[in-house]
């Protein structure tokens, strides 16, 4: 049996980046058996944009990265998700990558390049549960079933993680839940280095923050305890 798979894209504020996020999806050597773009109350012409192309468009009242991500994974169709950012994009090959090493209970991890205004070549080191306690190394694009989502509630929508980590606690998460990091060495995600980031704005100055919220809710949860670092 084949594997499904749907790409899920929340945008706020990114149409001027959307169509080639979505080209880059649609140009791939194995195609995704859907595209699902989120608008979570975008100001600009996100919906113009995305209706140029054939994807499920969806449009919600703002919910921040993580309810966007959830309300495309909860209309998604596939047994298989990858979350795509709307200012990034995949190189031909990704989904193919992806699913060769895609599995029931695994989180499949490829490598990453930054363009823009920083360039640089990241491939995965591979990640265990204690290793995500002290430093987040699975990237965002990395590909998990819907009903490992499922398992573990979705993406946390709380307003300290609309701030950013979301997807290090959802990794997290998983892996508590029994999910293992598998990798490949093929570079999949283009990922955008501009100043107007949400690591840039709003990730950055509220670390701390975050991470203390997130130390007390893997305690609490899981019983774990978190080491991560501080700036």
């Amino acid at each position: 049996m084949n594997k499904t798979l749907s790409v899920i894209i929340p945008c706020y504020g990114y149409a001027h980046y959307l169509g080639d996020c979505i080209e880059s999806v649609l140009n791939q050597s194995v195609k995704a058996d859907e595209i699902i773009v989120v608008d979570d109350e975008s100001k600009d012409n996100t919906k113009e944009i995305a209706e140029k192309y054939p994807v499920k468009y969806i449009w919600q009242k703002n919910k921040g990265l993580s309810g966007a991500r959830n309300t495309g994974i909860r209309e998604a169709t596939s047994e298989y998700i990858l979350c795509l950012d709307s200012d990034d994009m995949l190189r031909p090959d990704a989904i193919k990558e992806h699913l060769k090493i895609a599995g029931e209970n695994t989180i499949a991890q490829c490598g990453l390049m930054y363009f823009g205004n920083q360039v640089a070549e990241f491939r995965p080191q591979g990640a265990t549960l204690e290793s995500m306690l002290k430093a987040n190394t699975v990237y965002c694009d990395s590909v998990f079933t819907k009903k490992m989502w499922e398992a573990v509630g979705g993406y946390d929508e709380s307003e300290t993680m609309r701030l950013g980590l979301e997807d290090w606690m959802y990794f997290i998460e998983l892996m508590a839940n029994g999910a293992k990091v598998v990798t490949s060495d093929y570079i999949a995600l283009l990922y955008r280095r501009h100043g107007n980031t949400m690591t840039h704005t709003t990730t950055h100055p509220k670390w701390n923050e975050i991470i203390d919220f997130m130390s007390k809710k893997v305690y609490n949860k899981y019983g774990l305890i978190a080491d991560f670092h501080k700036i």
